[in-house]
């Protein structure tokens, strides 16, 4: 792994976002020196694929990272987003640290950016013996498990339409960075019902069918 620049970008987002949360000694930075890759994504890049058996934990700094499943459906293949991660959040390849099953899905840039990948073995190795490697899990977990919970509450709605609604009032900084099909992907519903809660929201009015 080429060795990280003081001045890397990516690499200062990642000190800014950790310190926040603890001090950070000398020992931390050179660890994250030696473990975390910065990686530029693209629009549409793969990170990792499924099935792919490398356990990393993949940290957005800029941009938007998803979770994407491919379904055969009716001769078609259709796109489905289970988890969408924005700047400060995380995806994991496996459901936790310790589990060596691959979480279905690919993951897949939805925008360019930066992202901080950093194998589980660089994490589970040190987190016992320093603090603060192990604040920087348990804030990425507890994002992570929080974000999660709000989703299966938005999904587990009424009706695509209150879906949409829902999404709106508990998911905003998503709604604010997704386009209506990434929305309708990530929702499980028509990108026509995405259209008409977002004309209700906007004058208050339901279309006319």
């Amino acid at each position: 792994m080429p060795a990280i620049r003081k001045n890397n970008r990516g690499f200062r987002l990642l000190l800014d976002f950790w310190s926040k949360y603890c001090a950070l000694a000398s020992y931390d930075i050179a660890w994250a020196r030696d473990h975390a890759c910065i990686i530029r994504v693209k629009r549409g890049q793969v990170l990792h694929r499924d099935g792919d058996r490398r356990r990393m934990v993949f940290l957005v700094c800029e941009g938007l990272l998803a979770r994407v499943q491919y379904i055969v459906f009716e001769d078609r293949i259709k796109r489905k987003i289970t988890s969408i991660a924005i700047p400060h959040l995380s995806l994991t390849s496996t459901s936790h640290l310790y589990s060596h099953t691959p979480t279905r899905g690919d993951i897949v840039a939805l925008r360019s950016g930066i992202a901080i990948a950093i194998p589980y073995e660089a994490i589970v190795d040190f987190k016992e013996s320093e603090p603060t490697i192990e604040t920087l899990t348990d804030v990425l977990t507890n994002r992570k498990k929080r974000q999660l919970e709000t989703y299966l509450k938005v999904i587990h709605s009424t009706s695509p339409f209150q879906r949409y609604l829902l999404f709106d009032q508990l998911m905003p900084e998503i709604r604010s960075v997704t386009s209506q099909n990434e929305q309708a992907d990530f929702l499980g519903i028509s990108r026509r019902t995405v259209q008409e809660a977002s004309y209700f929201l906007l004058t208050g009015k339901r279309h006319r069918k």
